[in-house]
């Protein structure tokens, strides 16, 4: 075996290894709570719309 393929094996198990740690760390229970928070973060400022006057255009159309 030469290095060429050597090099390439190896490189091939280290972005394996990178893509496992990867996993780990999305799917670990200490992230849950950011994802979580994060995946709310849309539904946040429905409040404020709601509370909007219904006389003005929203999103910054003109009437």
């Amino acid at each position: 075996m030469d290095w060429v393929t050597f090099g390439r094996s190896l490189f091939t198990v280290v972005c394996f290894a990178f893509f496992i740690a990867v996993l780990i760390m999305a799917y670990s229970k200490r992230s849950k709570n950011r994802y979580e928070e994060a995946a709310n973060l849309p539904f946040l400022d429905d409040d404020k719309v709601e509370e909007a006057p219904h006389d003005q255009a929203s999103h910054g159309a003109r009437k």
